[in-house]
């Protein structure tokens, strides 16, 4: 075991730095847009000539058995570019390290390396009070890895396979049983917009009530009850681990839309959509940021049946359809109360929330052994990295 510079591991490059002119056909070049959850897609790359590419700086022109990692913003799973992989150039919010000696470093250590806390600890001393995380090859060269010896190496890299294998197979089963439910949904309520069973079209104020959180930021506390904004229900759960908390009496005073109780159906208004989230029993009382908004249901529907709508495709169009030309999604009730809603059967409702049910007693029996598989990686990723 033996504590190494990054830099007398690897050379670290990183891509060109001005914007080459793109072309229809020709070798791919690729930005950190295309490289997301451990893969390269070159589905929407961009492209320059074979004379461009020739000229570009070594630190454009990424090989086989590279490691990619992005350099700007969120910084993702870094990416050891496999065998078949075609030749392709990089912008400059790209990165690569290339090893310098196989015998002595294996580029999965190190690709798992920069999961862990110790990583991310010399980062984080790095860019304190930056805006986004810009990851700089001055100090990033000088980042310290605790090497062992290449068996060690190799066992530590076999064990996190095994282990992070069993975490994206519980994923997808969960993927698989959400799509299960989706796929009821459309069978027995149709498509929304073409309405093929011939329910009842009404718009959202007809079935719910909406509401938005608190529209300025309150005083927070080191104790006290939850405050609660996107970023705490961006997973599709409602996660108090590292929310923000306000006084008893200050909780008290916030208006009922920042409210939430048993039952509603809580949604992110900006960024990123995410998944809509019903309020479940036993959990404490919390109040909402502005960022939140929440559906209080009407007697005419069912949140099983509500939480698939905002699910569904055509929900999605028309928040699109509204949004067209700004720089994010920004979910405004003015019309969102509008938006269109087919309103079947109570009776329907009932056997499709049904179904929800049986599915989601599935799900949590997956949900626990993803969650005991995820401890175990962490586990592990602590003791081997610290």
């Amino acid at each position: 075991m033996e504590n190494v510079k990054l830099k007398e591991l690897v050379d670290i490059f990183l891509g060109v730095t001005h914007t080459p002119e793109y072309v229809f056909d020709g070798v791919p070049f690729l930005s950190v847009k295309d490289i997301s959850d451990g893969e390269i897609s070159f589905d929407d790359c961009k492209y320059i000539s074979q004379e461009e590419y020739d000229s570009l700086s070594e630190g454009a022109k990424p090989k086989v058995g590279d490691m990619l990692f992005c350099r700007v913003g969120t910084l993702g799973k870094p990416i050891i570019i496999p065998e078949g992989t075609p030749l392709f150039g990089s912008f400059v919010s790209l990165g690569y390290l290339r090893n310098k000696d196989a015998s002595r470093c294996d580029m999965n250590y190190l690709r798992y390396w920069m999961y862990s806390n110790s990583f991310w600890q010399q980062v984080n001393a790095n860019v304190k009070g930056a805006s986004q995380v810009n990851l700089n090859t001055g100090w990033l060269s000088k980042f310290d890895v605790v090497l062992p010896e290449m068996e060690q190496q190799k066992y530590r890299i076999a064990t996190l396979d095994q282990c992070d294998m069993i975490i994206r197979k519980r994923k997808q089963q969960i993927e698989e049983l959400d799509n299960l439910i989706k796929a009821r949904f459309v069978e027995l309520f149709g498509d929304q917009k073409d309405n093929p069973y011939e329910f009842t079209v009404g718009t959202l104020k007809d079935v719910a009530d909406i509401y938005l959180g608190l529209t300025h930021t309150p005083t927070y506390v080191e104790n006290g009850r939850p405050f609660l904004s996107v970023r705490d229900i961006s997973s599709g759960v409602i996660d108090f681990s590292n929310c923000h908390y306000i006084t008893e009496e200050e909780f008290n005073s916030l208006p009922k839309g920042a409210r939430p109780i048993t039952g509603d159906l809580l949604f992110c208004r900006v960024g990123t959509i995410g998944k809509p989230v019903v309020v479940p029993k036993g959990i404490p009382e919390f109040g909402s940021f502005v960022s939140i908004g929440f559906l209080r249901k009407k007697d005419n529907v069912l949140n099983e049946y509500l939480k698939s709508w905002m699910e569904d495709p055509f929900f999605m169009k028309q928040v699109y359809d509204n949004v067209a030309g700004a720089s994010q999604i920004n979910l405004n009730t003015g019309w969102l109360k509008n938006f269109r809603i087919l309103i079947p059967p109570i009776e329907l409702q009932n056997q499709f929330a049904e179904f929800v049910y049986q599915v989601d007693k599935s799900k949590v029996f997956v949900q626990k052994a993803l969650n005991e598989a995820q401890m175990l990686f962490d586990s592990l990723m602590q003791q081997y990295f610290g």
